[in-house]
């Protein structure tokens, strides 16, 4: 009868262990951190699985494995020596796991991936939102929500781009979206104060954030497929470009001050555009026989000239694509009625490489007039560039 009882209980000793490892497996949300007088809210995913990994924000962390005697979490992780040691367990319960680390006293609450999934699917987030700037700050900042619980924010700024990436939850019961990962704008709980199909509005660390939904389309994107292979060799016979008639272009450029261009840089992993003005102040001298071209940028606040091109004498008399360099490679596509903002022009229509890959809109009765170009090549660090660059109007 002794060992019936002794085995009893070793089986229902085991039970609760096993009950209280089950409770451990999951995914666990952590909402709060205690460090002495320190409040810190980190909110980040630590997921438990049955067969002892450990994933920490979806990264594969190490191992845990349950110590019955000390009723606590062991773990093992060589990504970060923060997330080794052993964790006390004080509270366990289906939906809230509390633990101390070291110094710390660690909140948990469990979550359910399905009905988070759910959840933001009915929150009329998915899309692209472009956030309003606040005074003094001159960045574009455009956010995009997705359906797998992903968000990118990319941050462009004069002569810079930043992309912050990590994951979201929305909460329906208490109105507010919870932000993980590494984005230093976007962090933790922002409670919402408005929502439509058009307008968002967050309350958070960073303060207010009014952001308005962005439904840009990309139809404003022709990839430049060919290569040089593409191209034939040029020869005394190659196709005439429009715009060899130097005293012509004089004649149209004389009573032209000013071109005005929209330039947008396409964002891929967004599929959408970000735009600045250039401008191309035009001085002809009709008796040197001379065009020069200033070329200044408007963006974020600043007007700056980045670039000068000179036509006259033996400068650039060869150069039938000038304002623009000559290229080695290039080839005539024909001639196409294209429309931008300042009007319809018949174009002759060139593709070509310099040091992008290009193509060209030349107005065919406007010399030294560009309706369009578009230029898409690879920057430092591999990174794509693809420009479109739009006549606004003629001055």
């Amino acid at each position: 009868m002794k060992k019936i009882i002794i085995l009893l209980t070793l089986m229902i000793f085991a039970v609760m262990i096993n009950a209280q490892e089950a409770k451990i497996v999951g995914s666990w949300l952590m909402t709060k951190a205690e460090i002495g007088d320190k409040v810190q809210e980190p909110y980040y995913i630590t997921e438990y699985q049955a067969d002892g990994k450990m994933i920490i924000m979806g990264m594969d962390a190490g191992t845990w494995k349950f110590n019955k005697e000390n009723n606590s979490i062991i773990t093992v992780s060589e990504m970060d020596k923060d997330f080794n040691g052993e964790s006390k367990i004080i509270k366990n319960t289906d939906e809230e796991l509390i633990m101390t680390k070291d110094e710390a006293k660690l909140y948990y609450i469990k979550i359910d991936q399905d009905k988070i999934n759910e959840d933001n699917k009915k929150s009329n987030l998915e899309g692209l939102w472009r956030i309003q700037s606040s005074e003094g700050d001159l960045s574009t900042k455009l956010l995009k929500f997705e359906m797998s619980g992903d968000f990118l924010l990319v941050v462009k700024d004069q002569g810079s781009t930043s992309r912050e990436r990590g994951t979201w939850i929305f909460n329906p019961e208490e109105k507010n979206i919870i932000f993980m990962g590494f984005s230093r704008t976007l962090r933790g709980k922002n409670n919402i104060n408005n929502i439509t199909s058009s307008e968002l509005v967050l309350e958070g660390y960073e303060g207010v954030i009014k952001a308005d939904k962005d439904n840009s389309d990309s139809n404003k994107i022709e990839r430049l497929s060919f290569t040089e292979e593409d191209f034939p060799e040029l020869t005394d016979e190659a196709p005439s470009l429009p715009w060899m008639d130097f005293y012509g272009m004089l004649s149209t450029l004389k009573d032209v001050k000013v071109l005005k261009y929209r330039r947008g840089s396409l964002i891929k992993e967004l599929n959408v555009f970000t735009y600045i003005t250039i401008l191309s102040e035009i001085e002809v001298n009709t008796e040197k026989q001379s065009v020069r071209f200033t070329n200044l940028s408007i963006a974020y606040g600043d007007t700056m000239q980045f670039s000068e091109n000179f036509k006259g004498g033996m400068s650039e008399m060869y150069n039938d694509f000038f304002p623009r360099e000559s290229m080695g490679y290039y080839r005539i596509v024909g001639v196409e009625t294209v429309e931008v903002p300042a009007g319809k022009f018949e174009c002759t229509v060139v593709e070509g490489i310099d040091n992008n890959k290009v193509k060209y809109w030349m107005i065919n009765d406007k010399p030294g007039i560009y309706a369009k170009i578009i230029e898409e090549g690879v920057r430092a660090f591999d990174e794509f560039e693809y420009i479109v660059q739009e006549l606004e109007e003629i001055k």
